[in-house]
């Protein structure tokens, strides 16, 4: 089962945590980067320095003077952790610091640069460790005194001799602080990856809360429970929408429990009538054998109350093959003809029926069963519930802005019905008539036509004028 809490924690951790790690990856080499740069901007002036301390001066046995003390830069002279330079003039030595002087191997490597330009590169120092070394190609500057004196000082530059200069310094420390860098970046990452996921759950499981708030609502409520609704007050924004969805399916199977408790007391009750009638009729017939007036009249009566019976069952058994979910089959049906022939055989009676058809609805696709039990079960309902001396209206006519027919059947009414008894009217076995006086009518006959309505996909609709004529309107 797929879990919502662990798949929206696992998505949102890994979403984070794959950013927070991304920004510092790129903040570690950054760091990395400009502390790469700084040590090298940091040999590039020591070198630079060195670079300016070298002048020449025709005093100079070499014509070369490097005004260089040791005491005011000890690393080139000490054991602690030393530092080297060494100077060539010529392709030959010039001047290298002491610390050099100290190993078996003093050279610093050579490397092949243009003039004043310099190059930064890896070595093995002398003493062992991993280093950097600056190398640059340079000419020394003229002493100030000198530079007075010349004519042609353009000349005299061009005509100088060049130097080489090798710095070297050892870059363990850097690399130390490299490495500290990238473990404080990794115990980061790992200590951000658990942070991010334990909040991320309790985040969730916090925002899940409502989701068993509204549970737990759900589980106090049953059919037979006082509460209908679930409380929507506290809930969040999201949930509502669902809260109110499932309060409409709570109080639409709540109205469909109660209409079938209504229905389920009201068969027994149509049923109990000539049950009991048969049970009366049997225990007289059985108590009075030699009775002639009920021995004679006990076949009619028994096979009349029979009659009632299969009528309330066939009605209900109808009324459950109207609800069927299948797709009725649609065909060409003659209205006129299929209309005359309901007349024909509901109005025995012989009443008057007024029925007119426009030209442009003489056929239509339909369910020929389906729309023929509608328009049997309303002429049968409008002759029943009618005065004798009133008439029944039949028209069939085009909607007036799409291709559907309009079917409308109206009739005087025995009874006032007010927008109350107009919301049971299609209810199985609810009649006007509480008592239930009839005997031939159950209540099933407008249910069945409501439900044959909705199978074939066709609007239904009743209204009372008020002269008290009521007319059923079905628009296919």
């Amino acid at each position: 089962m797929t879990s919502i809490k662990k798949k929206l924690s696992r998505y949102i951790s890994i979403s984070i945590s794959i950013l927070l790690v991304s920004i510092l990856l790129i903040t570690d080499i950054a760091v990395d980067s400009w502390i790469d740069v700084e040590f090298d901007r940091a040999m590039t002036n020591k070198a630079n320095l060195l670079t300016t301390l070298i002048s020449e001066d025709s005093d100079e046995i070499h014509g070369i003077e490097f005004d260089f003390a040791d005491e005011f830069m000890p690393e080139f002279s000490g054991n602690n952790d030393p530092e080297y330079f060494q100077l060539w003039l010529d392709n030959k030595v010039f001047e290298r610091s002491k610390t050099l002087a100290l190993f078996d191997i003093n050279d610093l490597p050579r490397t092949t640069v243009k003039l004043n330009q310099s190059v930064i590169i890896d070595i093995t120092l002398p003493d062992g460790r991993s280093g950097r070394m600056y190398f640059t190609k340079f000419k020394p500057q003229i002493d100030t005194d000198d530079r007075e004196g010349l004519v042609d000082l353009l000349q005299v530059v061009q005509n100088q001799k060049t130097m080489e200069l090798a710095y070297a310094v050892s870059n363990e420390g850097l690399n130390q602080i490299l490495w500290f860098v990238d473990i404080i970046f990794i115990l980061t990452s790992l200590a951000a990856v658990f942070a991010v996921r334990l909040i991320v759950f309790k985040v969730v499981d916090r925002g899940l809360k409502p989701i068993e708030q509204l549970n737990n609502e759900l589980q106090k409520i049953n059919l037979n429970s006082e509460i209908s609704a679930i409380n929507t007050a506290n809930l969040p924004d999201e949930l509502i929408v669902i809260a109110n969805g499932i309060n409409h399916f709570i109080r639409e199977n709540k109205n469909l429990y109660s209409r079938e408790k209504r229905i389920t007391s009201d068969i027994a009750h149509e049923l109990k009538t000539p049950i009991a009638e048969l049970l009366n009729l049997s225990e007289v017939a059985i108590k009075f054998p030699h009775e002639k007036q009920l021995s004679d009249n006990f076949k009619v009566d028994v096979l009349n109350i029979t009659e009632r019976l299969r009528n309330i069952v066939n009605s209900i058994l109808l009324l459950q093959k109207s609800t069927n979910s299948i797709k009725l089959a649609k065909q060409k049906i003659e209205l006129k003809q299929l209309i005359n022939n309901v007349i024909k055989i509901e109005n025995k009676a012989k009443r008057t029926i007024n029925f007119t058809l426009d030209k442009s609805c003489e056929s239509i696709q339909a369910n020929e069963f389906a729309l023929t039990t509608i328009l049997c079960n309303l002429v049968n309902n409008a002759l029943f519930y009618s005065p004798d001396n009133t008439p029944i209206t039949i028209s069939v006519l085009p909607h007036s802005e799409n291709k559907q027919v309009i079917f409308s059947l109206t009739n005087v009414s025995e009874h006032h019905f007010s927008e109350q008894d107009f919301a049971l009217f299609f209810d199985p076995l609810w009649q006007k008539d509480a008592s239930r006086t009839s005997t031939d009518r159950y209540g099933l006959g407008l249910a069945i036509v409501k439900s044959y309505c909705e199978n074939i996909s066709a609007t239904l609709q009743v209204a009372m004028s008020a002269e008290k004529e009521i007319t059923f309107t079905i628009i296919i």
